[in-house]
């Protein structure tokens, strides 16, 4: 072998365990405060050591699994799938009852929103017995309304976890990483699976996202084929988009991709497409009822960390804001690598940045490490960006990885 490639391979190596110790890190990140609530900061740090070893031995026997899961996959996806119904059938309504973790209001919020909406009413309604106020934006309230019409907004979970195995599929190109993808982050996370068996959206929410930007890139690798479909998935993912405020600050990285994949005047017009249809689902909520438009009461958790650093919430949306046009910037400058594994990687730290602050300011006013602040398990929302970021390059190389980007994705 020449040097150069003795040299790239070890870069490649490197690159590969820096991915692992990342992914550890971001998996684990979600249920800190969980965790830390119960066990304390020893308890974290020993959570975060079994992620590690997990992930670990996931990556040292890759070569040995991948091949068995992919002639198996079929049947265990089917089992994975059928257990997350069963489990979620027998222990939801027990959650749901007040007992295990004394129940989430998210789905009852949702579920009220949408009865609401059907009514002709605000979706936006004050505090009340069954449900505190909504901050979910109106395209969450769109996209949980048919699982509300087949009986609970809860539903919305058990579907879009299986459309993220099929995307995890079709990105990758190997079964068995999707599946591994899928079942060690509810196996590992008891963030992710207090969520799902509370009924929460934050998976969801997570999970649409990422794979609505997935389609709407995939659409326009190729500017000439699609036709009218290429702007229908921008509308869908303007609703996606207008699901939680953090999540709009996302398109400047969407419009670097579709820059360099499709040019300056398509990437305009279809960001035009995704932030139009993102207010106009929002703006007409907001007008109707000022007042009372509660997402804008999530300006209260910002507050808590205003009352330790003045203007911290301010500064905290504002190098999130930042950081979101660097990521943009730097998708723009590099040409090296797979344009889709970068783009969910800067989605990625862009969501995360926020809870770190937050987590910062609160350890700053604590003395000590505080993640009291992702007890409400707000790190799910970007941990699907960070598995199809990252998810493939760091579990080892016994994946048949397939990872699209670049005009390679329509080829």
């Amino acid at each position: 072998m020449s040097e150069s490639g003795i040299s790239g391979s070890g870069a490649t190596r490197r690159a590969g365990w820096l991915g692992w110790a990342l992914l550890v890190l971001l998996l684990a990140f979600p249920s800190s405060g969980f965790v830390q609530k119960y066990t304390g900061l020893a308890g974290v740090a020993a959570y975060v050591g079994l992620v590690a070893v997990v992930l670990l031995v996931i990556r040292r026997f890759a070569a040995g699994m991948a091949p068995f899961l992919r002639r198996r996959f079929r049947l265990l996806s089917g089992v994975v799938l059928a257990g997350l119904v069963i489990g979620f059938a027998i222990v939801y309504p027990i959650e749901n009852r007040g007992g295990l973790g004394k129940s989430s209001d998210r789905d009852d919020g949702l579920n009220l929103a949408v009865t609401r909406l059907a009514e002709g009413r605000t979706p936006y309604y004050g505090s009340n017995k069954r449900a505190g106020p909504l901050s979910v934006l109106p395209g969450g309230i769109a996209l949980a309304a048919p699982f509300v019409a087949l009986g609970n907004s809860a539903y919305q979970n058990l579907f879009w976890l299986a459309a993220f195995l099929l995307a995890a599929c079709w990105i990758f190109g190997d079964p068995a990483l999707a599946l591994v993808l899928l079942t060690v982050p509810l196996a590992l996370s008891p963030a992710a699976l207090y969520e799902f068996i509370s009924g929460g959206d934050m998976l969801a929410n997570g999970i649409y996202v990422a794979v609505f930007f997935l389609l709407a890139i995939q659409s326009w690798s190729v500017p000439k084929d699609g036709g009218a479909a290429r702007w229908l998935v921008c509308v869908l993912l303007g609703v996606g988009l207008a699901s939680r405020p953090n999540f709009l600050l996302l398109t400047p990285l969407f419009g670097a991709v579709l820059w360099q994949l499709a040019g300056l005047r398509l990437a305009l017009g279809a960001v035009s497409v995704v932030v139009g249809t993102a207010a106009a689902i929002t703006v007409p909520f907001y007008l109707h009822d000022p007042a009372g438009f509660t997402p804008l009461l999530a300006r209260q958790k910002l507050g808590v960390i205003d009352e330790v650093i003045p203007w911290a919430g301010i500064a905290m949306v504002a190098t999130t804001g930042l950081l979101g046009l660097v990521g943009a910037w730097s998708l723009l400058r590099s040409t090296e690598g797979d344009v889709m594994q970068r783009f969910f990687r800067w989605c990625a730290l862009v969501t995360l940045w926020p809870m770190v602050c937050a987590v910062g300011v609160s350890s700053l006013a604590s003395g000590q490490l505080d993640f009291g602040f992702m007890r409400d398990r707000f790190g799910l929302m970007y941990v699907f960006f960070a598995l199809f970021g990252w998810g493939g390059c760091s579990l080892g190389g016994g994946w048949s990885q397939r990872l699209g980007g670049g005009k390679e994705l329509g080829s």
